[in-house]
């Protein structure tokens, strides 16, 4: 008789047990038999933290949503004092001026959250009401269906051409149970990606509990992400209602000093949704091994903003809570001084925040989103003017569109780089993402200088290897399907230039 296996371990910790039995009669394991597995209250709290463990940002693959984004936009680099040796860097810069990296952890991490939300929603369906103190059933759906929006966006704006609805290369939507049959699945339009986002997300708005830590999910949550979905869309008059519905840009931030956000990361009410970490988790992470070395020596290479970005930030009184001092760092028996670390990834309480989302990116998409409707001046710049009030940065409204241009994108560079990718997206759209030839010149090459000589060379060498190189930069902007999809699925389609 066919053996069932218990996969609760499996949502909480990527665990499986089961009866040893003839291996010709198991089951594959995405043809997992979930009968009776989760039938009450306490099992559901525990398998629904165990979804919550599939975020991104989990031990070793930290890496990917905490330092990619900054690499590829050119805010942060290694030291330069380390030189062009040995394996300072790990991952990212290896790959750096080419902007392509192995990122099949984000893709697996983002679908095991769907997979596991399926699975969780099937057996909470199951179970009565009323064996849930109060509303609990319904919140409990609509964390899952806001971490299914969550994980389902995530990887439309990594691996897909996000910012053209018409495109085919959106997500595989999978919505049923993974068996034989339907692992081989096409991706989605991108707006038919976009369409399920927000199907999900309203679920969560109706259903999700209010906020309360940033570590759930909630209504907040969900809100500002329909608001962040209908943004990256390019539908600017939809988005900027759904800002309106989640915040009032209008009132301060709240969160009153900026450096409290991240040394008070786990209370403040200005993070709305966000990876939680202990002490002890983040140290062991592969950010903090491979960008800080170990506490003896350093040695394996050091972590820090570029010097572009340094001075983009300037004088900005945010500067003391981005960056820190560090006494040293040891290479091959040589101590340079005085160099810089991200404070955000190594904060007062020592817990390295990963923050997905918090209240002034809803002021920030405002601004854009107003921007790029042709509102007044006045009017794009109010909600940037609310951020550096609180920041006690230098008011002063600009006087054309262009300059309005650069204080939105400066805006967002100072106060959300370092922050899930939001500078390497801002850099994309201020390039211009539904144009033939996006103006990297303008933005992302003043601060990725890596990439800029890279470019420099092929030009010199020919006009068409310089072209070339610029198609393959435009081709960058997103990641490849990994390997992992595509050797099961031949029907998801590779991104244009892999």
């Amino acid at each position: 008789m066919m053996k069932k296996y218990i996969y609760l371990a499996f949502l909480m910790l990527g665990m499986s047990a089961c009866e040893l039995v003839d291996v010709l009669d198991q089951k594959p394991a995405f043809e997992a038999d979930l009968d009776g597995a989760i039938t009450t209250p306490d099992a559901v709290e525990l398998a629904l933290n165990g979804v919550y463990s599939y975020l991104p940002g989990d031990g070793f693959n930290v890496i990917f949503p905490t330092t990619g984004g900054p690499f590829k936009a050119g805010t942060m680099r290694r030291q330069e004092f380390t030189g062009d040796v040995g394996n300072t860097i790990y991952y990212t810069e290896r790959y750096y001026p080419t902007l392509s990296y192995s990122d099949g952890a984000e893709w697996n991490s983002d679908y095991a959250i769907i997979k596991n939300a399926n699975y969780l929603e099937s057996a909470v369906e199951g179970i009565d009401a009323g064996a849930f103190s109060g509303n609990r059933k319904e919140e409990v759906l609509g964390e899952i269906y806001y971490l299914r929006a969550f994980a389902y966006f995530r990887l439309l704006v990594r691996y897909g051409e996000f910012w053209n609805e018409e495109s085919p290369y959106g997500v595989i939507i999978r919505d049923e149970f993974p068996t034989v049959e339907n692992a081989k699945k096409p991706r989605a339009t991108v707006g038919a990606s976009y369409e399920e986002i927000l199907r999900q997300l309203e679920v969560a708005i109706q259903k999700a509990p209010d906020w309360s830590k940033s570590s759930q999910a909630s209504k907040e949550a969900a809100r500002a992400l329909k608001a962040k979905a209908l943004f990256y869309a390019g539908r600017y008059e939809e988005a900027l209602t759904a800002i309106d519905d989640a915040v009032d840009t209008n009132q301060p931030l709240p969160e009153p000093v900026y450096g409290d956000i991240f040394d008070k990361f786990s209370v403040s009410k200005e993070i709305l949704f966000a990876r939680y970490y202990d002490e002890n988790d983040a140290n062991n992470t592969s950010t903090r091994e491979t960008a800080y070395g170990n506490s003896v020596s350093k040695n394996q290479g050091y972590w820090g903003p570029s010097t572009p970005y340094v001075n983009l930030v300037g004088d900005d009184p945010r500067a003391a809570a981005i960056f820190s001092k560090v006494d040293s760092l040891e290479f091959r028996g040589t101590v340079a001084y005085n160099l810089k670390s991200i404070k955000k990834l190594l904060n007062s309480a020592n817990n390295m925040p990963i923050i997905f989302s918090r209240v002034a990116e809803l002021y920030l998409m405002k601004a854009e989103a107003l921007f790029r409707t042709n509102a007044s001046i006045s009017a794009a710049y109010a909600p940037i003017q609310k951020i550096r009030e609180r920041a006690g940065a230098e008011i002063k409204v600009p006087q054309t569109r262009e300059e309005l241009e650069e204080a939105i994108f400066n805006e967002w560079m100072i106060e959300m780089s370092f922050e899930n990718w939001h500078e390497w997206f801002v850099q994309i759209r201020f390039a211009g993402v539904n144009v033939e030839h996006p103006n990297f010149e303008k933005y992302l090459f003043v601060l990725n200088e890596q990439l800029k000589k890279k470019y420099d060379e092929e030009h010199e060498a020919s006009d068409a290897q310089g072209e070339a190189y610029y198609k393959r930069i435009i081709d960058r902007r997103i990641e490849a399907i990994p390997s992992s999809e595509r050797n099961s699925n031949e029907l998801a389609e590779q991104n244009p230039g892999y």
